[in-house]
């Protein structure tokens, strides 16, 4: 074990030993991660782990809380070995972690994603008051102003790593892990955090604290571990070390100038803005860069930098002139600004930045590939030997062009976001928050590359938080606040407490500010609403219009005929949103409703009862279901293709069980009852619609297993990371899914007196799907949703009837199924940016 070099002013039999390692190792293929690293936590101690990107501490903490397992050594916990086989496993010994990237469920509320994996149950169901109760207490504890019930989806960056803080103090951690937690905080947040984690301290809570910013290391924690190349270097006492020291480590050579700016002759102007705005977020702004000139742009959060660049870029409208080189420039869009000659390397490198399941080479050449493509065939040798040029350039790590992005530091990452640019035509470069979240290593890299662009005649725009960056690398600064630029200085004896105190000068908004941010909260308020009631709106004033011109359509027999029809489509339709709220996808749902009609059929027409055939048709979806989940999870065949199969299987089951004879049933009224009876002028189908809708709305939304489906569906990543495992989320997904077909199929033989010989499953298929995903846009987070599937189901089968009596023939309803089908889908993605669960290929 490595030992500090200076020993805790405590006795060493007052110190105890909270977390050990020893000679842990982690490989991947090709890479050491971690080789034998030795290392000792005390109880109540802030304990820092400092390093370049790559230099192992994510890999490090990842093997601490059970998402890697270590390929050699020991972890002890309070003196006994511990092996972590999950981060449930971690959890359990009192591990727990905030991770850098926020891995939440953004359909989710602040609730279920503070208790995801640990939820409170009582009665069997989802204990919500209790959860919502603790999950408001401790946002409150870190000085949140959003409430418990907030959708994840609809926070900020900075909202996101509040909650993702508050959901870690709710589990009463002994050892708390925070990953890069002040990155997207501002300044008063990031003072609530620590005053929080000094208390934690105080009470003989263990942290350890992951931060590139070493100021606000040296002022929080007690020591500090320096990683490089995988390797432990050393352990200090905060107070008898330094800043110069710990980057000496870090880097394994002394940095004799952290901002390598060196003087460049300026030249003519190159990018003039005058006027630009753009809503209330970008107001009035005149500025002009010289070429080689750096000209930072420094405010406090909110204060509309980002803005500025994505206005510049084209990704948003805007008012006023911008000139380049004296032209005009008005680009539509990002790519239109590229052609004009802007670069941006955006703040969040992961979603805006990069295509993270591609390759580095991919990724570097993406936006200049056509300089590499004759013909529309690519030179691949020639495409090659740029990118290697540019990873040696770079220093990116590994460097090896075949490497998914995705599995790269957050440094090296930032590199690629900017290397791609380095070859093109670029006139000027914005470089927005590019070294956050990266070490010191590499912001040095990141520097030096931007004096580059600028020696090479670029203007380069350089926004950051981080002041002293500014005052060292850049040739001016202007500072914005409330979307205006309230001054521009000349870097030449600017200090940052005179940046700081001009970004937070300035008088409390005027009331013209006020009532524009109530007009402003109103517009998102209606919006909400619209997104919200449109789909239901829109499908009244179908039905309405189909009445107008057709009388018979609202008659109410006929409206009671519609319930009927829809509530036998809504329950397949339900059986198949039961296989995608768990991220599955089920072709088969019309096949196995039918098989499970003939098997019904046929039992009760052999004189074995109801009961018996019903027994059996369920059962049959049972095994169905039970097949689709073991040929997803065991042998590892995409859903698609599995209940692809699945379906084709059941549709020759159908047909040898049938002999491709219709099965017709006479005299058995009881049975006929359950597909064509009536309660009053109510049909009984439809009343056995809500008996199962209120189930699976019970089964997904108020208890442990539907959370955790729904968790697995819309982000796998975050489950996994709060211990939910996913085959067990998938097997009852798909074994319910498959008990509702069964059922179906057997309600089927009841509403049609027995069963077809014919395929009609792929027919049911196209409706259900339709209802499915019509159904998401009638939820409030836009997931699936077993009430919006029955809504619209039953809207289907109006459909479908008013278009009949409107005279259409029964042959054009399977394309006008169809057309509902696209849209459906749309309006999902235009509501949610995506169906969350839905995982086809």
């Amino acid at each position: 074990m490595i030992t500090s070099p200076v020993q805790d002013r405590r006795p060493a039999t007052d110190i105890a030993t909270v977390l050990e390692c020893r000679g842990i190792r982690k490989s991947f293929p090709g890479v050491l991660a971690l080789d034998g690293v030795d290392l000792s936590i005390r109880q109540g101690e802030i304990h820092a782990f400092v390093g370049q990107n790559g230099a192992g501490k994510s890999t490090l903490v990842k093997v601490l809380t059970g998402v890697y397992a270590p390929s050699g050594g020991t972890i002890l916990v309070e003196g006994k070995p511990v092996r972590f086989a999950s981060p449930a496993d971690a959890e359990a010994a009192g591990i727990v972690i905030v991770h850098q990237d926020q891995q939440m469920v953004g359909q989710f509320d602040v609730t279920r994603n503070v208790f995801l994996g640990r939820e409170i149950v009582s009665g069997g169901l989802l204990d919500f008051k209790t959860m919502r109760a603790e999950t408001e207490a401790a946002l409150s504890r870190v000085g949140a102003s959003f409430p418990a019930t907030a959708l994840v989806r609809d926070l900020t960056v900075a909202q996101r790593a509040l909650a993702a803080i508050a959901a870690a103090l709710t589990r009463a951690p002994r050892i708390l892990i925070l990953d890069e937690p002040t990155a997207s905080l501002s300044d008063a947040e990031a003072e609530q955090l620590f005053a929080i984690l000094r208390g934690l301290k105080e009470s003989g809570v263990t942290v350890i604290y992951i931060s590139h910013y070493l100021d606000e290391i040296f002022d929080l924690v007690d020591r500090i571990t320096v990683l490089r190349d995988g390797r432990l270097v050393s352990t200090h006492a905060v107070d008898e070390t330094s800043r110069q020291a710990i980057i000496d480590s870090m880097v394994g050579r002394a940095l004799s100038q952290l901002y390598p700016k060196e003087p460049i002759p300026l030249g003519e102007t190159a990018l003039t803005v005058d006027g630009l705005s753009q809503g209330r977020k970008v107001r009035d702004v005149s500025l002009s860069v010289r070429r080689g000139e750096i000209l930072g742009i420094a405010g406090l959060v909110g204060a509309g930098r980002t803005e500025l660049a994505m206005a510049l870029m084209g990704a948003a409208p805007r008012n006023g002139l911008v000139q380049l080189h004296g032209q005009v420039s008005r680009p539509s869009s990002p790519r239109a600004a590229k052609a004009d000659g802007f670069a941006l390397i955006p703040e969040d490198r992961r979603h805006e930045g990069l295509v993270t399941e591609l390759t580095v080479r991919e990724n570097l050449s993406l936006p200049t590939i056509s300089r590499f493509a004759r013909l529309g065939w690519l030179n691949l040798r020639a495409e090659r030997a740029w990118t290697a040029g540019l990873i040696e350039r770079l220093k990116i790590v590994p460097p090896n062009p075949r490497q998914i992005t995705r599995n790269l530091s957050g440094g090296n990452q930032q590199k690629i976001v900017i290397g791609r640019w380095l070859s093109g035509a670029s006139k000027v470069f914005i470089f927005d928050e590019p070294t956050t979240g990266v070490d010191v290593g590499s912001k040095v890299e990141i520097y030096r590359q931007m004096t580059e662009v600028a020696r090479a005649g670029a203007a380069v725009i350089f926004i950051s938080s981080d002041f002293e960056e500014l005052v060292g690398m850049c040739d001016r600064v202007a500072v914005m606040r409330k979307g205006h630029i309230l001054e521009t200085l000349p870097a030449e004896g600017l200090d940052v407490p005179q940046l700081m105190a001009i970004a937070t000068s300035g008088e409390p908004a005027d009331r013209a500010d006020a009532l524009e941010d109530e007009a402003a909260v109103g517009r998102r308020s209606l919006g909400a609403l619209l997104t919200r009631w449109g789909t239901v709106i829109g499908m009244l004033v179908v039905l309405a219009a189909i009445g107008i011109a057709a009388p018979d359509f609202l008659a109410p027999k006929n409206v009671f005929d519609v319930i009927k029809q829809g509530s036998l489509l809504a329950l397949i339709a339900l059986g198949l949103t039961s296989a995608l709220v768990a991220g599955g996808f089920d072709m088969s749902v019309g096949a196995v409703s039918q098989f499970a009609a003939n098997l019904a059929s046929g039992t009760i027409g052999g004189g074995l009862g109801m009961a018996a055939g019903i027994g059996l048709g369920v059962g049959e979806g049972f095994l169905a279901g039970l097949l689709n989940a073991g040929l997803v999870l065991l042998f590892r065949i995409p859903p698609f293709v599995a209940t692809l199969g699945t379906m084709f299987v059941a549709m020759g089951l159908s047909l040898l069980y049938n002999h491709g004879q219709a099965l017709t049933l006479y005299d058995q009224p009881k049975f006929f009852f359950i597909g064509q009876g009536y309660f009053g002028p109510i049909p009984f189908i439809a009343i056995l619609l809500l008996i199962v809708v209120a189930i699976l709305h019970m089964l997904f939304k108020h208890t442990r297993t539907g959370v955790r489906m729904y968790a697995v569906g819309e982000n796998l990543a975050a489950a996994q990371l709060r211990g939910v495992s996913r085959p067990r989320a998938v097997l009852a997904s798909f074994i319910t899914a498959g008990i509702i077909l069964g059922f179906a199929g057997t309600v089927l033989a009841a509403y049609s007196y027995g069963a077809s010989a014919l395929a009609t499953g792929f027919d049911f298929l196209i409706s259900a799907l339709a209802a499915a995903f019509l159904g998401t846009s009638l939820s409030r987070t836009g997931e699936l949703s077993v009430i919006g599937t029955a809504i619209a189901a039953i809207f289907l089968a109006g459909l479908a009837n008013g278009l009949v009596l409107l005279g259409i023939s029964n042959l054009a309803l399977p394309g006008i199924q169809g057309l509902v089908l696209i849209l459906s889908i749309l309006l999902g993605v235009v509501h949610k940016r995506g169906i969350g669960q839905v995982l086809i290929f």
